[in-house]
């Protein structure tokens, strides 16, 4: 099945971790790597540094989406089974693999980024407020080992 044929235009990402479909996300935020290049000044050069490679770094992704009957549920079965593995310790010790995939407005794959050693860091519900017509925003975020 097409991923966003259930999605609609709003929802651009569609996350798996590990066969466990996520569902469709509207915003995704965190897909960066920095490389921290230390700079290394030889002989009293001030001037020219070499640059030699540093730690890599990779944030953690947080992505947000309006709560779905469809979608929801599953996010949190998924960080039940999560939060029973660690409470319980019958956890393997090793994260998921989460996989991201980005479509453009006509369902089209654009580009995939496969995360390593995925664990859930936060989960936010929305703020109610019966007073408002406001939009039921859950975001997730995921910490992981990076991506290239």
């Amino acid at each position: 099945m097409n991923p966003m044929a259930m999605l609609g235009l709003v929802t651009r990402f569609h996350v798996s971790v590990d066969g466990v479909d996520l569902g469709g996300w509207a915003r995704c935020s965190g897909l960066s790597v920095d490389f921290k290049p230390e700079p290394w000044y030889e002989g009293g050069d001030y001037q020219h540094p070499t640059y030699l490679p540093g730690r890599i770094e990779y944030p953690p992704i947080t992505l947000q989406r309006a709560m779905n009957a469809q979608d929801t549920p599953r996010v949190q079965a998924w960080l039940s089974s999560k939060a029973s593995s660690w409470v319980t310790a019958n956890s393997s010790g090793g994260g998921g693999t989460a996989q991201i995939t980005l479509f453009d407005a006509k369902a089209q794959k654009v580009a995939s980024w496969s995360l390593r050693n995925v664990y859930p860091s936060k989960w936010d519900g929305p703020e109610l407020d019966a007073r408002t017509l406001g939009v039921a925003i859950e975001s997730l975020q995921l910490v992981h080992e990076g991506f290239l």
